[in-house]
Formats: C-alpha cells, structure tokens, sequence
C-alpha cells in the first residue's frame, strides 16, 4: 500500500462532502439557481452558501449586447478639451490674437498666430502640455480660388460628391474663409499632391460644374495633431472608461451577474441574464450623457436659421425628424450658409403623455464646447417653485471657465447640451463665478419631471461615457428559450451517462463500475467548481461536459487495457494494478495536458459561447486526472491491501 493512502482517502472524502456542501443552493433551490437569487437565508438555509451555479445567458435567458464605441468621437471630444485649457493657460500677453479651431470631422486644430509667434508657442505647448500636439509639416488641405460665381452652398456638396465618384480621399469640404475659396480637408496629411493631380485630371480640374477651381498656396497657419501615442493612450483610457461607465449604469439596475467585457480593438459585450425591460437598459447604456455648454450665435436672425433649415431638408430630401443622422444631413446642407465654426442642434419639446418628440426649436450654437461634463463635481436634484431640476457644480478647472465664459458675455445666451440635444438656452445676465449651473427640465407633472431630474443626476454623476455606443448586435433570448436549452442539456448529459454506464460495465465489469463511480464524482467537482468560482455554465459549457466525460472514461480505458495485458500475463492482483497504472500514466498525462493546452488558448482568445466551453473543459480535465487515477487507485488499493483480494475482475 502507497504510503499516503490514508491521506489520500480523507481528501477524496473532504472534497466529496465539501462539493454537496457547495451545491445544496443548486440541488434544493433550483428556481432561485434559475432567477440567480437565493432565497433569504433562514433555519438551516443560512448554513449554506447563497448562489447555486450561476447559469450562462443561454440558459437563462436574457440581453446580449455588441456595442461599438466611436474612439474617433472620443478623440475629437478631447482636442476640443484641449482647445479651450491652451487658449486659457497660454498667456495672452505672449501670443496676441492666438486663435485655435479644431477642423471639422479630423482631430487636428489651426493655431492662427504671427509666424515669429510659432516657435515660441510650440515651445510653451510642449512646456504645458508634453508631447501631446505634434505641428503637422506635410499639407493638410488644398484651397481654391472659385470663379464663375453661382450657389457656394451648393457648390460645396457637388464638389464633395464628385470626389466620391472619384474615389479622391478627403475628409470634408468646406468654405475657405472667403465666400470664393473652396477648401478640401485632406483625409491623411501628405497625400496633397496625388489628390491635386487627380482632381487637375478629373472634371473638377477643368470645368467643374460650370464653376473654375484654380488652387491657391497654403494658408498662413500652423496645423496641430495629436501624436499617435497619445490618441492609442486615449484610446485605451476611452475604452476602460466606458466600460466603466456601462457597467455603473448597469448596476442601478441591480443586476450583479450582468457580464460586460472587451472584445477587439472598439467593442463591448454586455451580457445581462434575466432582464425583464431590455428596451429601457439600452436606452440608458447608449445614453452617452455627454454635458456641453456652448454659446448661442444670435449674428443670424432666428427666422433666417429657420429657413435656412427648410431649404436645406426641401434641397436635401431630409425627413422630418431630430435624429443624431437627420441633424448631421441638416448641417450638411448649411454649409456654407452658416459661419464656419457654427451649427444647428435642437431644443426638443414632447408630447407630455406619450413622450414622443412633437417640435424641435432650432438653435445655432458654436461648435466648440466652452464647459464640459468632465468639468463636472456634482450633480444634485433640486426643487424650486414646485418644480424639480439638476443643480451642478464644477471643478476648479471647470468653475475657472464658467466664470471666464460668463463674465465675457453677459447679455448673450448659453446653450446647455446634453446628447446633442439643447436643455434650455439661458441669457447670462451675469457673471457666474461660484461655478454653478442648473438645468431645468421642460413640462410635465411633478412626479414625471422628479423622476426625469433623478436619472438625469444619477447619470451625470456615475460618469459620462467619453464616446457614443453604436449597438452592433443585439440578441434578446427568451425564459422559455432558457428553461428549453437546460432541458435538452440535461437529457443529453443523462443520455451520454446512460450510454457509458452501460458500455463499461458491459465491456469492464466491476472494473466498468468502479470507473463509472469515478465519472460520477468526476461530473460533482466540476459542478462545485464552477458554483464556487461562480463561473457561468452555457450550453456550450455542457458540451464541454459531455466531452470531458468522454475523456475520463477514456482515461480509464488506457488503465484497464494495461491492467488487462498484465493479467494475461498470469500476475498477481498487486502487480496488475501497480504496472497498469504505472504504465498507463503517460498517456493519460499527454493526452490530458494537450487537451488542456487548447482549451486554454480557446479561452485565452474566443469569447461568449468558446469561452464557456473552455471552461467546463479545462475544469473537467483537472477533475479527470483526480477521479479516474487518483480515486480508482485508491479503491484498487483498499481491496487489494485491506480486504486482501487476489484477483482483479476487468
């Protein structure tokens, strides 16, 4: 007899007891194991852990979600950020008249300065703010002088389609300053010259719509873009960032098992099991709650911005609506119309009763954001004359600008923006200094408005997600389709055991039934393993099960095989089990530490349903080489040193 049999018994026992302890929750309380909620711990109850295994989404039922995250909305949001801080920190006195502006729909900025300004500056930048900004030497964008008149407007979107027929790659067109320059953003600094030759090639270059395009030389300015460091540093932070952020807003939910994690380069996977509105944890999920203040430009007269904006949804064909898409289509067609570095957001009105959006009051505000949400400190929910409302407050960056905004144009209004969308549109009538804003919340009764202030405070201050969320996939799965899966996955569990019982008692004997004994408690600890790691078990998961049972009644196999040689060989009892074994342990190992090295790769790099697998395999790997070696062993032993049995039935 070995000499740690004794040992080895009292820890087959103690894992035997301890993994029924684990699943009491899972075999007495199978509807609070299906709901993940254990019942309130009382009498005896409260012995015993609180969570059964926690059951994956497919067998469960509930939301999996495949949300995008705009990193390029991320990045822009930030040079903005950055804009308003070197405009602020620079001193004024150093760089007279400095000017920045972020050009549209890239991430890099114009700095308008006295060009033996430039040195001095880029110095300071660096200074301040580290190696953040790199000055872009190669041309970043191509200007023309226009000639042969007509609509610039107009003008505008057919040269940015006829670059599109033309596969010309470019990032926007634009005014040039002048009603007469027409400026093309460049999609990559550097690719000036080919995009010029093409455009020299194409009919734009000749006679384009009637209309002559003649280039002219750069303009005066500096171009600043981010290095390629910082926008992969920003990415990360984005990603980790909004993670966070999804996962806050999920738990106000209650949903403690809901799964959220990173898959590629920019996407989330949100799995929540058991959600019973799926529609309303979308809604605040996608809600990037993202707070802006911007001034209100009043240089054009509300009527004429009206009806610049019919024209524009007449010329355009754009459906009614105030949709992110229909309001980007709407300052599509304003180009041109409109001063550069302005655009339309609207301040929504609903139908009290059934919330649908009835009216949209246009507005047109700057584009750059002088106050951010990431300026924020608190946000509280506030009463006054009956009606509620979201007090905030800022940090002393944020305060700083408030107050500087503030006191440099009283009598003028602030737009308030959240989502894109215009709160209200306050005329400062003074100075703010004590970095204080409210926002008010439109009609409706008390408790409605109460309701809307409460998730609109709750939301600014769980933070705001630092880009939008595009909904890739989305999967609802049904209780019903839940409950079928764990049907079919337990039958097909039972069958597989049923069809290896049989197969070796009939084909081993008693050495068949020691074996099934073995996958018996094989199939125990992988169910206390993963109810005690809480590791979700899929349909998958199950498969990963049933294949493992395959593996360990393999295992056994290889034994018995060895075990059989060396009795043909006229051996004693002893001998048949210790060569067997010993023999037989090799390929046992190689086999099993393989298996175990592609379930680790599976789970290293799949996600979802190859995960689950993996897991229940690897697990089960780990539990086969202790039952179908360790335990069967033992028992050999027992019979073969205690109960002194001299022959081996196989």
């Amino acid at each position: 007899m070995t000499e740690y049999y004794k040992w080895k018994v009292i820890g087959i026992l103690a894992a035997v007891a301890v993994s029924l302890y684990i699943l009491v929750p899972t075999l007495f309380n199978l509807k609070s194991v299906a709901d993940s909620e254990y019942a309130a711990p009382a009498g005896l109850a409260r012995y015993f852990p609180k969570k059964g295994i926690n059951l994956g989404l497919d067998l469960r039922g509930g939301l999996y979600l495949e949300m995008e995250v705009d990193l390029n909305e991320a990045v822009k949001n930030r040079v903005d950020v950055l804009i308003t801080e070197i405009e602020r920190i620079l001193p004024q006195k150093d760089f007279p008249g400095l000017a920045l502006a972020r050009v549209a729909k890239t991430s890099r900025v114009r700095v308008f300065l006295p060009a033996d300004k430039r040195s001095l500056f880029l110095d300071q930048l660096r200074e301040n703010f580290g190696d953040v900004l790199d000055p872009v030497l190669a041309p970043t964008e191509i200007n023309f002088q226009i000639a042969g008149g007509g609509d610039l407007a107009d003008l505008l979107q057919k040269v940015a389609a006829l670059l599109k027929e033309q596969n010309i790659p470019f990032a926007d067109v634009e005014r040039g300053g002048a009603d007469n320059v027409l400026r093309i953003i460049l999609g990559q600094p550097g690719t000036h010259e080919p995009v010029l030759q093409k455009i020299k090639a194409s009919p734009l270059g000749a006679s384009p719509l009637g209309t002559q395009l003649t280039p002219l030389p750069s303009s005066d300015y500096t171009v600043l873009q981010m290095t390629p460091e910082y926008v992969q540093h920003l990415h990360e932070m984005t990603l980790k960032q909004a993670v966070e952020a999804v996962r806050n807003r999920i738990d106000r939910y209650g949903v403690a098992e809901a799964g959220i994690q990173l898959q590629g380069e920019d996407r989330i996977i949100v799995e929540i099991p058991g959600v019973k509105n799926p529609d309303r944890v979308i809604d605040v999920i996608r809600k990037t709650g993202l707070l802006e203040f911007r001034l209100v430009d009043d240089s054009v007269e509300s009527q004429a911005v009206s009806d610049h904006i019919n024209e524009a949804r007449e010329k355009n064909k754009i459906p009614e609506g105030y949709s992110k898409e229909i309001v980007d289509k709407i300052n599509e067609g304003l180009k041109g119309k409109i001063p550069e570095d302005d655009e339309i957001l609207f301040e929504l009105t609903r139908d009290p009763i059934t919330k649908e959006v009835v009216n949209g009051t246009p507005y047109l505000v700057k584009k750059r954001a002088d106050v951010t949400g990431d300026m924020l400190r608190t946000a509280q929910v506030g009463v006054s004359q009956n009606e509620p409302h979201v007090n905030l407050s800022f940090n002393k960056i944020g305060a700083k600008n408030f107050g500087d905004i503030t006191k440099s144009n009283v009598g003028k209004r602030m737009a308030i923006v959240l989502d894109g969308v215009v709160s209200s549109a306050p005329v400062i009538k003074e100075a703010i200094l004590g970095g204080q804003a409210q926002i008010t919340l439109g009609y409706g009764s008390y408790q409605s408005l109460l309701n809307e202030a409460e998730d609109l405070a709750l939301l600014l201050r769980e933070g705001a997600l630092p880009a939008s969320l595009t909904i890739a996939t989305k999967t609802l799965i049904g209780p019903s389709l839940g409950a079928d899966s764990i049907r079919s996955g337990i039958n097909s569990m039972l069958f597989a055991c049923a069809v290896i019982f049989l197969f070796m008692l009939g084909y081993y004997k008693l050495g068949g039934l020691l074996a099934n004994m073995a996958l018996i408690l094989n199939v125990l600890f992988i169910f206390a393993i993963l109810a005690l790691f809480q590791a979700s078990l899929t349909l998958p998961g199950i498969a990963g099960i049933v294949l493992t049972m395959g593996m360990a009644v393999d295992a056994n196999v290889i034994i018995f095989e060895r075990m059989r040689e060396e009795k043909r060989l006229g051996k004693t009892a002893k001998s048949i089990v210790e060569s067997g074994y010993e023999h037989a342990m090799s390929a046992i190992i190689d086999g099993n530490l393989t298996t175990l090295i592609a379930g680790i790769v599976l789970y290293q790099f799949g996600s979802g349903p190859i995960k689950g697998f993996a897991t229940t395999l690897m697990i089960g790997i780990l539990t086969t080489l202790t039952t179908a070696v360790v335990v069967t062993r033992v028992v050999y032993d027992y019979f073969i040193y205690k109960r002194r049995v001299n022959r081996i039935i196989i």
